[in-house]
């Protein structure tokens, strides 16, 4: 394609999907549509962050463009619209970001939109995945690096959002050591509360749900306030598995008509498994306990210690270590029961890895789409992301 065909270096619409032209030195990583779906961040391994708006014409033109980070920049999400416009990144430099746009400032000056809040993780290890949550005023970050471990944080300050507080952290899969590769992916459900068969079945309304992945295991866990005061802590309710299949992704639907949940994981062997997770209970109700609180805790999981020197590396480390957890905190497993099944599995046209995955609202119930990126060769070499729907 050449430069004349496309407008504001965006690619006109064909066969259902648009591709953008990203003019970058690199491979584009990471992509995210505000809650409007009118404004378009692109991320990629060129350190460069790329802000996209649809103008007048319903044609897509660049915001603003900069360097977000020291290195390739792995993830990118907007925050709820509630709060403004922000949005949060991650990089291979060991950084986690927040960004607020500066309206003052002029498109396209590099200045647009300016970071209030940096941070790296506490362990030294980088960021591979993470995700917010927004409830009225209570706004929570969870962030899970490269060796495991899963963190909960609030904001000091619900206004500014410039600093932040961890509340909690456990290693759900076991610490795992440098030269490891075991894809941690997380995603938190969006949605006000917990589904209705799970109030019912005796969660706390203020549970806070998340699933965890590693390699071909999914793991849900409900952070919970064991007391009004006090901080909320993890608790392990459940895991599934999707037999030999690596996951890349994950993603829990908004809910909105269903009593239960619905998680979907993109896969290595180029499919799309979709799970429902459901909390069995009295058909009236009249059985369960009234919000059902977490035992007593005994500390965060984390791994035995192991000899490094002759461990072994990549995937291979990824699965002998599945297995290295301590005994885990109390839990709530014999008080809230979960079941999960498989109830789809969507195969990807060519076979190749399902690297994204996002749930749009279709209606009542909520369908997804998928991001897929791949380098496209062509005479200028650059890059392009195609957006499926």
């Amino acid at each position: 394609m050449s430069n004349a065909e496309t407008i504001n270096g965006v690619e006109p619409a064909k066969h259902g999907f648009q591709n953008f032209e990203y003019a970058a030195a690199d491979i584009v990583l990471a992509a995210s549509f505000n809650s409007a779906g009118n404004r378009a961040i692109l991320c990629s391994a060129d350190h460069k962050i790329r802000v996209y708006n649809i103008d007048g014409n319903n044609a897509w033109t660049l915001a603003d463009l900069w360097r977000g980070h020291d290195a390739e920049v792995l993830d990118v999400q907007w925050m709820a619209p509630t709060l403004g416009q922000f949005f949060a990144t991650i990089g291979g430099d060991n950084k986690f970001k927040l960004w607020r746009e500066e309206p003052s400032q002029l498109f396209k000056s590099g200045r647009r939109f300016r970071c209030i809040f940096s941070q790296s993780p506490p362990n030294h290890a980088s960021y591979v995945s993470f995700g917010t949550k927004t409830i009225n005023h209570d706004i929570f970050l969870a962030t899970l690096t490269h060796d495991g471990l899963l963190s909960l944080l609030e904001p000091e300050d619900t206004d500014s959002l410039t600093s932040w507080s961890q509340k909690d952290s456990i290693y759900p899969f076991g610490s795992h050591p440098r030269g490891t590769e075991v894809r941690f992916r997380l995603s938190i459900q969006q949605s006000e509360g917990p589904s209705s068969n799970a109030l019912f079945a005796g969660l706390d309304h203020s549970a806070l749900s998340l699933a965890v992945s590693a390699m071909n295991s999914i793991k849900i866990y409900r952070a919970i306030k064991p007391t009004e005061r006090a901080n909320y802590q993890f608790y392990e309710m459940h895991d599934m598995h999707t037999d030999t299949a690596l996951i890349n992704e994950i993603a829990w639907a908004p809910g909105c008509l269903r009593p239960f949940d619905v998680i979907a994981a993109a896969c290595d062997d180029g499919t799309v498994r979709v799970f429902k997770v459901d909390t069995p209970h009295d058909s009236d109700g009249s059985g369960r306990a009234l919000a059902a609180k977490p035992t007593e805790s005994t500390g965060p999981q984390r791994a035995n210690s192991i000899a490094s020197r002759n461990a072994p590396s990549g995937i291979g480390a990824g699965l002998a270590g599945m297995s290295r957890t301590s005994a885990p905190r109390g839990s709530m497993v014999n008080e809230v029961k979960h079941e999960s099944r498989q109830v789809a599995m969507l195969e990807h046209d060519d076979k190749q890895p399902v690297w994204k995955i996002r749930w749009i609202y279709d209606g009542l119930y909520p369908s997804f789409h998928l991001f897929h990126w791949r380098p496209v060769a062509n005479v200028q070499s650059r890059q392009y992301v195609g957006i499926y729907w």
